[in-house]
């Protein structure tokens, strides 16, 4: 399988008011979604993500429409795209935006509900996997990995967010994460967010070393410069680090 390609262009005319869920635009705002995995595909992606990283039912209170509307919708749009390509479409499980006990007040039941909802709509749409991402602490991606393996028959990756010094901010270490994910019996794993490629070079080095499995490594731009909020890194000076 070729590496992920990052290459959606930006577009003015596709610009999400403040506070708004990009999940909603699945429903709202179909041909961007349907434009958007286009140019993944084009770029040479084997796999595009569905637009349903916030798609739990304890971000969407209030907003109109439930999880399983807006994963199915999601799924739909990615699979169609992806599967006239000859690609995959993954269902993509983000956090569920709340600390988990003890260190905050959410349950490992409700957790596992909520990532149990959106695995099963992602599945009975049409997802080809489960891609859990932007995992900052091991009990909730724990909670996501048992939610989509006792409930689906799909794949399952799973990326961490490490910091610099390879913490979570659960305080788990890359050892520990690799550790449990093979144990729950993932089919990939790895890192995504927050730092750049060259950052995480050193990071996925570690990694190997804990894991048998395929690893993943999905950096993001770097972060932003404080000063200015913009991302300084180039697409050219990515793609570089990637290589």
């Amino acid at each position: 399988m070729a590496p992920w390609a990052p290459c959606c262009r930006a577009r003015a005319w596709a610009r999400l008011a403040p506070g708004e869920l990009p999940e909603l635009w699945n429903l709202t705002h179909t041909p961007v979604i349907q434009s958007i995995h286009a140019d993944y595909l084009a770029a040479g992606c084997d796999i595009v993500k569905t637009n349903t990283f916030g798609a739990n039912r304890l971000k969407l209170s209030g907003d109109g429409y439930t999880a399983r509307e807006l994963v199915e919708a999601g799924v739909l749009l990615a699979a169609e795209a992806a599967h006239a390509r000859g690609a995959f479409a993954a269902v993509d499980i983000g956090p569920s935006g709340k600390l988990m006990k003890p260190f905050g007040d959410l349950a490992f039941d409700d957790a596992y509900d909520a990532f149990a909802e959106i695995a099963i709509a992602g599945e009975l749409a049409g997802a080809d996997l489960a891609l859990i991402e932007t995992m900052s602490d091991t009990y909730e991606a724990k909670a996501a990995v048992l939610a989509v393996k006792e409930n689906t028959s799909l794949p399952i990756f799973v990326t961490m967010t490490f910091d610099e010094r390879g913490q979570l901010l659960t305080g788990g270490s890359i050892q520990a994460a690799a550790v449990l994910l093979e144990g729950l019996g993932v089919d990939a794993l790895g890192f995504n967010c927050s730092l750049g490629p060259a950052e995480l070079l050193s990071l996925a080095q570690e990694l190997v070393q804990w894991t048998s499995l395929p690893v993943v490594v999905k950096p993001n731009a770097g972060l932003p410069d404080p000063a200015t909020n913009q991302y300084t890194i180039t697409p050219a000076e990515f793609a570089r680090q990637l290589v």
